[in-house]
């Protein structure tokens, strides 16, 4: 497994203070917006994020990292149009949206989203949706990646759902060949249980255990053990 930590954030600065703190570690991080209207919680926004930015990005230090972007947002288009404008400011690998916003739409349709920015869209999956449903809808290997969340999508501390690794192993079991990110209440009381599993996500996405502690050295190294 390898690490890609998940950075939510209430006021815009504070996502680039964090990353300055975790970027001894890491290089990869997956910022995180939601928006207050399709779930009940509502980040800094993504237009405050974008103008502090313009400020660091004088800076060729954000250049060496990479970033995802995971839209907890109804209108994950205006805010991918948005995202698309930054291609010569930061390094952009993936956006992710909720499957349950899009399940109407062709995989085409949501691939064309990111084409004039050139990162790639993939799906995320909430505790209850289904599997079954998604390969229904579906050519599995067609989706670019997974990423399952492990708690109610929304504010970083929720408690874990184990039964939701099961959806790993469904998926490999159906010859799905991509990344599968996890994402939620990644810790150490967590990591023993996601390591156990026959099939394990490709990607684990620690929130607050990296973004809220003050044992940032033995929470990396505890992960290290992981990957």
């Amino acid at each position: 497994m390898q690490i890609c930590p998940s950075i939510l954030e209430y006021n815009a600065e504070d996502y680039f203070t964090t990353i300055k703190k975790l970027s001894p570690y890491y290089k990869y991080f997956q910022i995180d917006f939601a928006d207050g209207i399709y779930i009940d919680n509502k980040t800094a926004s993504l237009d405050d994020f974008i103008f502090d930015l313009k400020k660091q990005s004088n800076n060729e230090t954000m250049k060496q990292f990479i970033f995802d972007f995971h839209f907890m947002v109804k209108n994950y288009e205006d805010y991918i149009k948005k995202i698309n404008g930054l291609k010569n400011k930061i390094n952009i690998k993936n956006v992710f949206i909720h499957y349950d916003l899009v399940k109407e739409r062709s995989l085409d349709s949501l691939r064309s989203l990111g084409m004039t920015g050139g990162e790639t869209i993939g799906l995320v999956l909430n505790p209850q949706d289904q599997i079954s449903d998604l390969a229904s809808k579906y050519d599995l290997n067609k989706v670019a990646f997974l990423q399952i969340m492990s708690i109610a999508p929304g504010a970083q501390g929720k408690p874990f759902i184990p039964e939701t690794l099961n959806k790993v192993e469904q998926l490999r079991e159906l010859g799905y060949r991509y990344k599968i990110y996890l994402d939620g209440a990644v810790n150490d009381k967590t990591l023993p249980i996601i390591n156990s599993q026959k099939f394990k996500p490709d990607f684990v996405c620690p929130g607050s255990y990296l973004t809220k502690t003050d044992k940032l050295k033995e929470h990396v190294d505890y992960l290290l053990k992981y990957t």
